[in-house]
């Protein structure tokens, strides 16, 4: 879900990510047929629990990035792979790309999963993949944001 962020934060935009209760569903979305995706109000059903937020905000002049941010230090729960904690760096750039860097660690601060070398790194489609991707997922959002994201993304597994 992305917001603005509340008027108290020294940031932007809010992004929460979510669980997806039957993920099975959802492989190879982008793929498949119109008819052959979770219709919007499936998806709506199969959103569970919070898993993190990140506050973003606009990134200074001179820099690659339109915005960026990240979890809080302590990070989120999470009990993946032998993890007691998740950490999130995300940046949106100008041309298109959205980098994220996943991190979880052990109760000792170890990194028990996660890139160690750098972030995923998603990159815009070719305009052919993702023509009415999102189609079925067109419901109103409850927040509508100054500027939409307009692009689908492939990621980059290094």
């Amino acid at each position: 879900m992305v917001k603005p962020c509340p008027k108290e934060m020294k940031c932007d935009v809010e992004l929460s990510s979510y669980a997806i209760r039957d993920a099975e569903e959802y492989k190879n979305f982008c793929d498949r047929q119109k008819d052959q995706r979770p219709q919007a109000e499936e998806v709506i059903a199969d959103i569970a629990e919070h898993l993190t937020t990140i506050h973003l905000s606009r990134c200074g002049r001179g820099k690659r990035c339109l915005y960026e941010g990240s979890t809080p230090p302590e990070g989120f729960p999470n009990n993946w792979s032998g993890a007691s904690y998740c950490t999130s760096d995300l940046s949106i750039h100008k041309n298109g790309e959205v980098h994220i860097w996943d991190k979880g660690f052990d109760d000792e601060g170890n990194q028990v999963w996660g890139t160690k070398a750098g972030p995923y790194e998603f990159k815009p489609a070719p305009k052919s993949k993702y023509d009415d991707m999102f189609s079925p997922l067109n419901f109103s959002a409850p927040l509508s944001l100054e500027k939409k994201l307009d692009k689908a993304y492939v990621i980059d597994d290094q």
